[in-house]
């Protein structure tokens, strides 16, 4: 199984709205792609996927398995997310739901300030842009 199938079936585990299988592949085989997966003996249990262009990265998805939640992962994976960036990267940008007060405190425990709320993004819920910039990385 390669990344692209690993991450495609971790996507489908992890959300509802999940990306597809050629969702997913695309934006890897993308040349400013950057992701990670997370493995606990042996078996994959979450990723990141971004992307990264003149001095700016996106975190586009970042998920750990239901089961494996709250245990450390999400925090490992937004730690490969920066390393995995060029150092010279200058601001980091991401978007959560707004309900998603899991993800919005990881990533405000990691220096993300809430920029632009975008009104019902997600339908009935709204999605919270978020930026950092490089002087935490």
């Amino acid at each position: 199984m390669n990344n692209g199938d690993i991450i495609a079936r971790l996507e489908q585990e992890c959300f509802s709205d999940c990306w597809s299988e050629s969702s997913v592949k695309g934006t890897l085989e993308r040349g400013d792609a950057i992701y990670g997966i997370e493995y606990e003996e042996s078996v994959p249990v979450g990723y990141f996927i971004g992307a990264e262009n003149l001095g700016e990265a996106e975190l586009y998805r970042i998920a750990v398995i239901p089961e494996k939640r709250g245990k450390g992962f999400g925090k490992r994976l937004m730690e490969r997310f920066f390393e995995s960036c060029p150092k010279d990267t200058k601001r980091f940008f991401l978007e959560v739901r707004a309900g998603n007060t899991a993800a919005l405190g990881l990533y405000e425990r990691f220096g993300f300030k809430r920029i632009y709320v975008r009104k019902g993004y997600y339908g009935d819920e709204d999605g919270v842009v978020m930026e950092r910039g490089s002087s935490l990385n």
